[in-house]
């Protein structure tokens, strides 16, 4: 038991906590938390862990949003990815060049690409490397929004020719064990020797497109059959026009391929995907991680709350005699329970502030580590702090009333 005497001067009558008071309150409530050291470091430690648990994670789920916004937005969130409907029964058709002319005759459609791929190993000198070998017309950089560091790219006239042209990742890992590819050098595919008139520049991966432009290797369409001669047209890569929604965009290709006189003998179902669909799809889905994951903060953040409410109960029990004597001398019930809830309020602002501070940290050492810009929301500094408040407030509130209801003459007889 603590042997001292009350600090606060609570013989006035007023109905309403002045400055001078909450001054005194908040001095009187650092100074027992001071003298109850060990348990109110444990009790602020919960509150640092749970609010930077909640910081971390919600900071780290708009890093990784922004990481996928900033991606389709380096390729643009026109694009649709036209694919056949592998749901339906029977043999897939695969598209054809005309397939691909047509479509881009639509008005919603600016430009048209057309893709087929296939698995080849690629060989240069000492070094051999597995990687995608794509089908494509000189179509595909205005679409794809594809840049050339050194050559060029594939144009209309080098249809029956053995040109490549190398994706920056391909280039990379040819030349791992010796020179990488250069313009003018000879790499070998599926038994023929491609003459290389282009590498491209490192481009940022695109989920909506079905290979990795910076790992692959692209040869004129008609000539990729030389290689690979099953390989078809699967995807047609298309922009859409300028000022175009993207629902029209969409139902414009599904319905161009379900009129049959626009597609061959019969209708071919297909399956139009658009960058602005997979973006709320992605926003989503990480919407529920970061929900989730700041769920499991919260539970820290309870579990803070509880040590702050056993600390304030533990004070409750040493300080009855003093708690007594502030009663007997005019304190009444809501000015106690005032001084115990700014106890439990100066803990969980501490906690909050410090975890605020951890968790930024964090989410920025996990951004720098992936190589993300690190963004942090605006709701997440209020949200911490916040939710760090309401917790020590709430675990608070019942030390702080089992406190006003003591009853002085027992409290100063209590050991």
């Amino acid at each position: 038991m603590r042997d001292r005497l009350p600090m606060l001067d609570l013989s006035g009558r007023s109905t309403h906590l002045g400055t001078g008071l909450l001054g005194t309150l908040a001095a009187e409530a650092v100074g027992n938390l001071r003298a109850m050291r060990q348990r109110s470091l444990l009790a602020l430690l919960g509150i640092v862990i749970g609010t930077a648990a909640v910081i971390a994670m919600v900071a780290i789920g708009e890093t990784a949003k922004q990481q996928a916004l900033g991606q389709f937005k380096a390729m643009g969130t026109d694009l649709l990815a036209v694919h056949q409907d592998s749901a339906q029964p029977g043999r897939l058709t695969p598209f054809t060049p005309g397939d691909a002319a047509a479509l881009r005759d639509r008005p919603e459609i600016d430009a048209v690409a057309p893709l087929a791929i296939a698995g080849v190993e690629i060989a240069h000198g000492r070094s051999r490397v597995t990687a995608s070998v794509a089908g494509v017309t000189a179509d595909l950089p205005p679409v794809a929004r594809l840049r050339v560091a050194e050559g060029r790219f594939l144009s209309a006239f080098d249809e029956g020719q053995t040109f490549a042209v190398l994706g920056a990742g391909v280039a990379r890992r040819l030349g791992e064990e010796g020179r990488p590819p250069a313009v003018g050098d000879v790499v070998r595919m599926g038994g023929y020797g491609y003459t290389v008139i282009g590498v491209l520049e490192e481009t940022v991966a695109n989920p909506l497109l079905p290979v990795d432009l910076n790992g692959a290797a692209f040869v004129p369409l008609a000539g990729l059959r030389r290689i690979a001669p099953a390989a078809g047209i699967t995807t047609l890569i298309a922009r859409m026009a300028p000022g175009v929604g993207d629902e029209a965009a969409r139902q414009a290709a599904v319905t161009h391929f379900a009129q049959p006189h626009a597609t061959g003998p019969r209708a071919r179902p297909v399956v139009v995907q658009s960058a602005r669909q997979l973006i709320a799809a992605m926003a989503e889905q990480m919407q529920v991680y970061t929900l989730l994951l700041s769920a499991i903060g919260a539970i820290s953040l309870v579990v803070g709350g509880v040590g702050v409410m056993n600390v304030m109960l533990m004070s409750v029990v040493e300080r009855r005699r003093e708690i007594g004597v502030q009663l007997a001398v005019g304190a009444r019930p809501r000015d106690i329970r005032a001084m115990f809830l700014v106890e439990a309020l100066a803990l969980s602002l501490a906690g909050g502030a410090l975890g605020t501070a951890l968790g930024t940290a964090a989410a920025a050492f996990y951004a720098q580590t992936a190589g993300w810009p690190f963004a942090l929301p605006a709701v997440a500094l209020p949200l911490g702090l916040g939710m760090s408040v309401a917790v020590g407030l709430f675990f608070g509130l019942y030390p702080a009333v089992r406190a006003a209801r003591l009853d002085p003459i027992q409290a100063l007889r209590g050991e």
